[in-house]
Parts: structure tokens; C-alpha cells; sequence
């Protein structure tokens, strides 16, 4: 898995590219945990490029997620394929996190 990130005014844009699983969770968690850290104030996971989320990249999701709510935070998901977008539906986690269609409507939604 690769990440990209890039700084917009108050908004982190992670970009995850490959499988996220347990291999690969842990790098995906350290730039989420520094965003925590940092108090970014919006954060978004661009799924676009990823064809594979395994419970370990759920979880470091859900654990950003509770982090950036001590603050005041938001963390959106945007581009979910739909293997992705199954698990999430399925999980029922589509009702917890903040879903967008794309990275245009997670910027400005």
C-alpha cells in the first residue's frame, strides 16, 4: 500500500493506493494518529485506489475516527470501490462514518 498525502488550508487528504490489511494498516494508522495528534481539523481517507479493506484497516479507521471526535473533528471516507463499499455497508459502518461519492463532495460536503 502507498499513501499520499497533501495539506489544504484545514484538510488532510490521505490517499490510500493497494490493499489495506493487516500488513499494511500500520502505515495507513501512523499518518491517521499524527492528524489526531496535529488536531487537523478535517481529514479525508481517499479510497479510490484501494481494492481491498481488511478488519485491521476497519479498525484504524474507527480508532481515527474516535480520536478526531475528542476534538471536534471530521473524518470522511470518499471513493469507496464497491468491494469496499460492501464491506462497509455490510459491517453497518456506512451509518458511522461519513461516506462521499468523491473527493470533490468529501472537500466540500
Amino acid at each position: 500500500m502507498e499513501i499520499k498525502i497533501e495539506d489544504q488550508k484545514n484538510i488532510r487528504i490521505l490517499s490510500a493506493m493497494g490493499e489495506v490489511d493487516m500488513h499494511t494498516s500500520p502505515e495507513l494508522r501512523k499518518h491517521l494518529l499524527k492528524a489526531v495528534k496535529d488536531k487537523i481539523p478535517i481529514v479525508i481517507v481517499d479510497l479510490k485506489e484501494v481494492s481491498y479493506i481488511d478488519s485491521s484497516g476497519i479498525a484504524t479507521l474507527v480508532e481515527a475516527l474516535k480520536g478526531m471526535m475528542k476534538y471536534k473533528g471530521s473524518l470522511k471516507l470518499c471513493s469507496l470501490s464497491e468491494r469496499v463499499k460492501e464491506i462497509f455497508s455490510f459491517a453497518k459502518l456506512d451509518k458511522v462514518f461519513e461516506i462521499y461519492k468523491d473527493l470533490q463532495d468529501a472537500t466540500i460536503g
